[in-house]
């Protein structure tokens, strides 16, 4: 038998005698071979690639442009059992060190695993074990693998800084570190930093073929079987006639005209919008699309977007045009149109709504009807129980009033929610409300978008009591930073804030908030006992894309659970929401172009309230 196998691995080398053959082991799992042939799918070098995208195992998404800005990329395909890709853990630790250690030839290293057996968990403990520190990608469908051509394990492809394939092949030419004669990778690395040509651009691998999952993406994708169902489910909320989109998705014909930008977009994970961070809290109606939804967008985009089957497009969803949780308790409309003048500023206004109960009433949903979708960007409904609000609306001739800020201006009591483009209103959980106190203002802030024209908005507000007798009041509590200021030209500004519970708790959602510096802001909650528990992480701040996030299930935390904020900042002239030109110091502040920097956290008393 093992004459046999000798044999064989020699046939197997024979077409490639001028190259030093690798020693090959056989395992019970993985056959070692060398890559005999080259894939006749195979992209040839030197093709500058549509696209590329991936999320890493820590929830980072990256596109094939913002790798590229940094320098070339350098992608490794490995597995978890394969014993010649486990045999380079070392030489990929110390690739990685000499390629990020030096600016002038920084490369970015990407470890990623392709093999159907290979599990999201497997690969996890795996590259803890070998304490990788580059960025890990689960490539599920093998999507991946095959764009780029590659089918064993360890693999490595070159992307230059334009995104072009400079090198497909081993890493070097034996599995054992002693014998190496030819460090293909290195000395493409090397050339393609200079803009010099690669010597040797494609050469066979050696080591284990790639078990590519069973549930690959299909051959052809088309509008009718893959791309409708996808549209309709995550994007047309937004995209169809009166809503805020600036262009529908309705049926084939919208699609195929923006079928660039759709890809662009979705690619970038711009659209649809949703901030946090996979892995850092399960929050009620997610609007993200899978790496799998991407990709086939992307394939049907690359192909021309055909229709495909016109007769098995999906029945279109129903919207509410009118109220989606049913006709509301009590409803206010302003009692007049409100006109946005077409250039300028964006507009944060407030509008005043006396209630008037006789009662503390308690409100478990919030639903906002905007007037004009088109220039209403976001709705959060303030309340004010001392009149402040209505002391600053005397003061302002046009109908509500507007401050320096984008605040209401007030030392408000408390919000009832709010709203932004393709928001879901969300129902607290039964026995919970909103307290909204005997008399008080509530004052609806509408941020407004200049759209160019004059615009008319005339926006609804409708509240939804709750019919539990003895409800428990919601609380907002926050981890805040005023004391802060960033100084100019410091692209990643550190700030910290924490805030204990003083009682056992149950948290229902969260609201992070910082103006236009703002890069990321990340909740952990960590228990007396020590405990890390994350809440949130968004990891790509957004100023125009805020939003208060609603957990799928209460969490439960203890009396003196610390809720840590951890945030950065940009106020470098590279920033380009930075208002400021140049950068000058920049603290807390109400207006837009100051800073705050606040993690918001909703929460019940655990001795008021069980989920179940």
């Amino acid at each position: 038998m093992k004459l046999y196998i000798t044999i064989v691995l020699l046939i197997l080398a024979m077409p490639f005698a001028l190259q030093a053959v690798p020693d090959y082991t056989i395992t019970n799992k993985h056959r070692v071979i060398q890559e005999v042939s080259l894939s006749q799918n195979n992209i040839p070098i030197g093709t500058q690639l549509p696209r590329l995208n991936f999320t890493t195992l820590s929830g980072d998404t990256y596109t094939l442009e913002s790798l590229t800005r940094k320098g070339p990329i350098v992608a490794v395909f490995l597995a978890t059992q394969c014993p010649v890709a486990q045999r380079y853990a070392m030489r990929l630790k110390r690739l990685h060190i000499e390629f990020t250690a030096n600016d002038k030839q920084h490369t970015t290293l990407v470890g990623i695993y392709a093999n159907g057996e290979d599990s999201v968990d497997d690969v996890k403990a795996y590259t803890q074990k070998a304490e990788y520190t580059f960025p890990i990608v689960k490539d599920t469908t093998g999507y991946l693998a095959e764009l780029l051509g590659v089918t064993m394990t360890p693999q490595a492809v070159v992307i230059d800084t334009n995104g072009t394939l400079r090198y497909r092949g081993p890493i070097d030419d034996n599995r054992y570190e002693t014998r190496i004669k030819h460090n293909y990778l290195h000395d493409a690395l090397f050339a393609t930093h200079a803009g010099d040509p690669v010597r040797i651009q494609e050469t066979p691998a050696f080591g284990c073929t790639i078990h590519f999952p069973e549930s690959r993406l299909p051959s052809e994708v088309t509008y009718s079987e893959h791309v409708a169902s996808i549209l309709q489910s995550n994007c047309q909320t937004c995209h169809r006639h009166g809503e805020v989109a600036p262009f529908t998705l309705t049926d084939y014909g919208d699609a195929k005209a923006w079928a660039t930008e759709i890809a662009v977009y979705t690619e970038s994970r711009l659209m649809p919008p949703w901030k946090p961070a996979p892995g850092y809290g399960h929050f009620k109606n997610e609007r993200r699309l899978t790496d799998t939804e991407i990709e086939l967008i992307a394939r049907w985009v690359d192909a021309g977007a055909p229709l495909g089957d016109p007769n098995v497009v999906p029945t279109a969803p129903e919207f509410h045009d009118n109220w989606a949780l049913g006709e509301p308790d009590w409803v206010f409309e302003m009692p007049v149109e409100y006109e946005i003048d077409a250039e300028g500023e964006d507009e944060y206004r407030q509008f005043i709504i006396p209630t008037n109960f006789e009662t503390d009433m308690y409100i478990q949903a919030v639903d906002v009807q905007p007037g004009n979708r088109k220039t209403v960007h976001h709705v959060i409904p303030y309340l004010d129980v001392n009149g402040e609000a209505r002391k600053l609306d005397a003061q302002d001739p046009k109908p509500g009033y507007v401050v320096g800020g984008t605040g209401p201006g007030f030392d408000a009591v408390g919000s009832l929610g709010g709203w932004a483009p393709g928001v879901t209103p969300s129902v607290l959980p039964e026995g919970v409300g909103y307290l909204l106190p005997k008399g008080a203002d509530i004052v609806m802030q509408v941020h407004y978008y200049r759209t160019g024209h004059v615009e008319y908005d005339r926006s609804r507000l409708g509240l939804y009591f709750s019919k539990t007798p003895n409800t428990v009041k919601l609380h907002i509590g926050s981890a805040t930073n005023s004391k802060f200021v960033i100084p100019p030209g410091e692209a990643w500004y550190e700030v910290l804030a924490s805030q204990k519970v003083k009682e056992d708790v149950y948290i229902l959602g969260t609201l992070p908030h910082m103006h236009l510096l703002g890069r990321d802001m990340r909740l952990v909650a960590t228990t007396p006992e020590g405990e890390a528990h994350d809440l949130i992480w968004i990891k790509d701040w957004d100023f125009n894309w805020q939003d208060t996030y609603h957990y799928q299930t209460p969490l439960f935390f203890p009396a003196g659970t610390s809720i840590d904020l951890i945030a950065h900042f940009d106020n470098s002239a590279e920033n380009p929401a930075n208002p400021n030109d140049p950068p000058i110091p920049v603290g807390w502040g109400e207006k837009t172009t100051d800073e705050m920097c606040i993690g918001f956290f909703y929460y019940v008393k655990a001795s008021q309230f069980s989920p179940n």
